[in-house]
């Protein structure tokens, strides 16, 4: 089976797919496709972002059909391959869908050191490179709503929902392979997975009993119920722990993940 890897700008799903990649799997990157068509014009990301949006508002789809129907193609052709790819998931749909969510103050930071994006992607401080993210998901937000009629950060499109945060790729990667049997063996349809550390508890008030439950609000998570569990998972020391949410809101422009349908 194939997996689809994606995720929010900085979330490091580039660094799981390689180590998917050391795991047996074939990896094809269509954003360093993407990359290299904006270095090859001369233009950042953001900018050749900007361009491609303006062209398809003009009917030329040209960039995008290339990327989709390699997609679509290799997906139908070839197995153990991890796309790592925004939309992969729309064009291969018989893959595991993957989803990597990570902070957005995590993600500007990682993108801002990240010296091998350097000729493409430069900026003058880390609350800079923030600012661009913000406006760069707001660009596919709009881009791939017109064009596919999809929503990007719906969660509920994707089979694993998990955070990389607090997690280094090679557990990520693992996390996910073990994920994938157990999809394969019919265990679960949908899953989300925090790391307990991203989960506040402060004021909890709820059912210690039961399942892990979670709010989000603007990117952050507080403990709904279910702490027994919860105290478990932090004393066995676990990377992951699943979760429902059972409330999910936007409360600034930094949000733009919608966990709404993954209850």
């Amino acid at each position: 089976m194939n997996i689809t890897i994606t995720g929010n700008l900085g979330s490091g799903k580039s660094s799981v797919a390689k180590i998917l990649k050391e795991k047996g799997f074939e990896i094809v990157s269509t954003g360093n496709i993407f990359r290299q068509l904006a270095m090859e014009k001369g233009l950042s990301v953001e900018e050749f972002n900007k361009q491609v949006n303006e062209a398809a508002s003009k009917g030329d789809r040209s960039v995008d059909k290339m990327i989709d129907d390699m997609t679509t193609k290799i997906g139908e052709e070839r197995d153990m391959v991890v796309f790592d790819s925004r939309l992969a998931w729309n064009f291969a749909p018989n893959s595991f869908k993957v989803f990597v969510i990570t902070d957005i103050d995590e993600a500007s930071r990682r993108v801002f050191n990240d010296s091998l994006r350097a000729n493409s992607e430069s900026y003058a401080s880390q609350e800079a490179c923030k600012k661009a993210l913000i406006n760069r998901q707001k660009l596919e937000t709009v881009r791939y709503k017109d064009i596919y009629d999809i929503d990007y950060y719906d969660m509920s499109n994707y089979n694993l929902v998990i955070e990389s945060t607090n997690a280094l790729p090679e557990v990520i990667a693992q996390e996910i392979l073990d994920k994938l049997e157990e999809y394969k063996n019919g265990d679960f349809d949908k899953m989300m997975e925090l790391n307990p550390s991203s989960i506040s508890v402060d004021g909890f008030e709820g059912d210690v009993d039961g399942n892990i439950t979670v709010n989000e609000k603007a990117g952050q998570w507080t403990l709904n119920s279910g702490k027994n569990e919860f105290d478990k998972a932090v004393s066995n020391g676990n990377k992951f722990v699943a979760v429902k949410v059972v409330k999910s809101e936007f409360a600034s422009e930094d949000s733009f993940m919608d966990f709404s349908k993954m209850k």
